[in-house]
């Protein structure tokens, strides 16, 4: 789904885009190049993929119930996925609602 994001974006967004990474809010964040940016939210799910999928079936997580190695990675891939659908969005200079809220 990420890369499909990308993808769409890539092909969406304007040459000169920026595109945010969140370094923990929307306060928090660096504005990189559009390709910087499309390459960097994939890469940075298929790291957190490696590490979760390796400490699931390490002996570190031999003690936990099996929901929680079937439910943690998905969970946490869908709040990244979530994290650069919001960056793209941003690149694409929509105001976040937040902004158009406070404004009205």
């Amino acid at each position: 789904m990420m890369i499909a994001a990308s993808g769409y974006a890539a092909v969406i967004l304007p040459p000169d885009a920026r595109i945010p990474l969140h370094l923990g809010s929307h306060q928090h964040m660096v504005l990189v190049s559009k390709r910087a940016g499309l390459v960097s939210w994939p890469a940075a799910g298929a790291v957190l993929y490696g590490t979760l999928g390796g400490v699931s079936a390490s002996s570190l997580a031999s003690d936990w119930v099996p929901g929680v190695r079937d439910v943690l990675m998905p969970a946490v891939l869908a709040v990244v996925l979530g994290f650069q659908v919001g960056a793209l969005i941003l690149g694409a200079g929509e105001e976040p609602r937040s902004v158009r809220i406070k404004r009205s």
